[in-house]
């Protein structure tokens, strides 16, 4: 960890900075169950340099991929490809209160675009957004506006906080495959290959990047 410097947030996060950056960036966010095997699996198919690093005492380090993927990305990471940042890590989360501190953290460290939190639901994908811009990523997807059932601990607070961390939120809710070979498991959560699948296909439809 010597080439990042440690910078404090609060006593329930800890960063650590690479570099500043500029850049603006569309970040995925891999802090729940489908959020984290979408970013896992985009992370295991392309390079990508990690630029900054959080810590908190709400992770449980914790990984269940394969000993032939590449190794666990532990604690959480933010990092970067191109125009493309994923921020995620092969933990376990235990409680969500270190999420407005992360995300105020990116809004002075972090230049976005797009802020991208997607969970699975039973019903047909649709999705939230609050700018007209969000609303154009969402046409490229063909995914309709739409509200899921609920919000859980990431999409709850990006929506929430997006005024005053002056992020352009993006929440898709996507519609779960429960009957496909699961890859990711986390108490009652189950990920699937094909919900891995179709959310890469819909990230790679409205960015116009390739994924996979």
């Amino acid at each position: 960890m010597s080439e990042y410097e440690q910078e404090w947030i609060s006593p329930i996060l800890e960063a650590y900075k690479k570099r500043d950056i500029e850049e603006q960036y569309t970040v995925i966010l891999g802090l729940n169950p489908l959020g984290q095997a979408v970013c896992r699996r985009i992370y295991q198919d392309n390079s990508f340099e990690t630029l900054f690093v959080f810590n908190s005492s709400s992770f449980s380090m914790w990984n269940r991929y394969p000993s032939d993927m590449k190794p666990p990305v532990v604690p959480v990471h933010a990092l970067a490809a191109g125009d493309l940042m994923l921020v995620f890590g092969d933990v376990f989360i235990r409680d969500h209160e270190w999420i407005p501190d992360l995300f105020f953290y990116m809004r002075g460290n972090i230049p976005t675009r797009f802020v991208v939190g997607m969970m699975s639901h039973d019903a047909a994908s649709c999705g939230q957004v609050l700018s007209k811009k969000g609303g154009r990523l969402l046409e490229r997807m063909d995914i309709p506006l739409g509200y899921g059932d609920y919000y859980d601990g990431i999409t709850g607070p990006l929506l929430s906080l997006a005024t005053p961390t002056s992020m352009d939120p993006v929440l898709l809710f996507l519609e779960s495959h429960p009957s496909g070979d699961i890859v990711l498991q986390i108490d009652e959560k189950t990920v699937t290959e094909e919900d891995v699948v179709s959310a890469i296909e819909l990230l790679e439809k409205g960015l116009d990047i390739r994924l996979s």
